[in-house]
């Protein structure tokens, strides 16, 4: 190698056009909004590469395999927004809510009994994680 060829080489890489950057794995194709008064949408729900994930103000928050979890962790957002004052609209995609629901009758229960199980388990969740065993904040969802 020659003693210039890193310094063509910074040249080169320097008059290269920007890459994009490149996101693994598919696109997040939408199964779920959630709609402020003002008709903005400020969250919602997708499935991308075999999961559902939730999104929340632009950001991806998490995700999971379970469609009945991600309804319910839907219907949270929705109360926990409605207990600060603000209403949300939760409009959801057929695709969505028909797994949520075979999910459910898969565990032997229909949707609402479902989601209000699921509940009932953050609430248990929270309340052990929480210093003195207090659940604040955990009211349950309403269907």
């Amino acid at each position: 190698m020659s003693r210039q060829s890193k310094a063509r080489r910074d040249i080169r890489r320097k008059q290269a056009p920007a890459r994009p950057i490149r996101r693994l794995g598919g696109t997040l194709q939408p199964h779920a909004q959630l709609v402020g008064d003002d008709g903005g949408v400020v969250g919602g729900a997708g499935f991308r590469d075999g999961e559902w994930v939730l999104v929340l103000g632009g950001k991806s928050v998490t995700a999971t395999e379970s469609p009945a979890m991600m309804l319910a962790m839907l219907k949270h957002a929705v109360a926990v927004q409605e207990r600060a004052g603000r209403s949300l609209e939760l409009h959801v995609s057929a695709a969505l809510d028909t797994a949520a629901t075979h999910e459910a009758t898969a565990a032997g229960q229909s949707l609402p009994q479902y989601l209000d199980m699921l509940e009932a388990e953050r609430v248990e969740r929270l309340s052990e994680s929480a210093p003195g065993g207090g659940a604040e904040g955990a009211a349950p969802l309403a269907h």
